[in-house]
């Protein structure tokens, strides 16, 4: 991701350009020395891969997310000429109906990500309440599956709590990675499903014991009464959540990883909002490093 002929001279300014931003990002502008933790973005609508960069890119982020194992030599072509990075790669198992139904293509679209640093998001769908009869049983064969596709790779996993699937929430994904045992195998923290399924009061405790193991965080702006997506997923910076406070609580606990910035369902241009919260997203840098030791 030799002669210096004028196209490398415009890869060499451009990755610069993305350097700069990506400092400023982070909160080095001067203002002061926000967290050190990389940042993306996804879920920017129906859009094509080159525009997902592009859009990422263009605002300062530092790779992007996709979803499900489709399309994956042209998403890959478009963040590596954008300089990307390809942080996550979501895709669903379900165990409902007594069954596992993984998603066509799954292997090879692990198999391409050889190499790249890119972590297999997981989650695990369940037709009915808690899955039907020995759903756990197969949530853990599901995930015993992927762990190995995923070492042949020499890649992670990160189960990831939905609101409404058998892994909802935050103890879910922390309990089944722990009874899983893989040492490849982590979880992801999303605040929009969290307060959706009900934010867990045991949360400090919670993440403690999922530090060791904790690849990826997940925020936005979001009301703390918020009951729908409309008003749980915001652009960063809007609702009344104290997402510095999150943030702070994390990184004081020891995580290192990347911060997404959740942008599923917000409507209009994705350059507004993702302009928005990335401005939000160098405040909210700043304030999380205050008290932080």
């Amino acid at each position: 991701m030799v002669l210096m002929n004028r196209r490398g001279f415009v890869k060499g300014a451009a990755a610069c350009c993305i350097g700069l931003a990506s400092i400023e990002a982070r909160g080095f502008d001067g203002v002061g020395a926000g967290l050190p933790n990389s940042v993306f973005a996804y879920e920017f609508g129906d859009i094509s891969p080159e525009q997902q960069a592009g859009f990422a890119r263009e605002y300062g982020f530092e790779g992007t997310v996709f979803d499900h194992a489709r399309q994956i030599p042209e998403r890959l072509r478009a963040l590596d000429e954008a300089h990307l990075q390809l942080f996550f790669l979501w895709l669903t198992v379900d165990i409902s109906h007594g069954q596992i139904n993984y998603e066509p293509e799954m292997e090879s679209a692990i198999e391409a990500l050889k190499g790249r640093g890119t972590v297999v998001w997981v989650a695990i769908q369940g037709g009915d309440a808690g899955g039907g009869a020995g759903a756990e049983e197969r949530a853990i064969q599901a995930v015993d599956r992927i762990s190995d596709l995923a070492s042949q790779s020499n890649l992670r996993v990160a189960l990831y709590p939905h609101y409404g699937f058998y892994l909802a929430r935050f103890r879910d994904v922390v309990r089944l990675a722990e009874r899983a045992g893989r040492s490849n195998v982590g979880v992801t923290f999303n605040l929009c499903h969290e307060l959706r399924s009900g934010f867990d009061p045991e949360f400090p405790r919670l993440l403690d014991k999922a530090m060791p193991r904790l690849y990826g965080v997940t925020i936005n702006g979001a009301d703390r009464q918020g009951r729908d997506w409309g008003t749980l997923i915001q652009p960063l910076g809007r609702g009344d959540y104290d997402v510095t406070g999150l943030v702070r609580t994390i990184t004081q606990a020891g995580y290192r990883g990347p911060f997404g910035i959740q942008c599923y369902g917000l409507k209009g241009d994705p350059g507004v909002y993702l302009k928005q919260s990335m401005a939000a997203w160098r405040a909210v840098s700043v304030g999380a490093t205050q008290g932080n030791h």
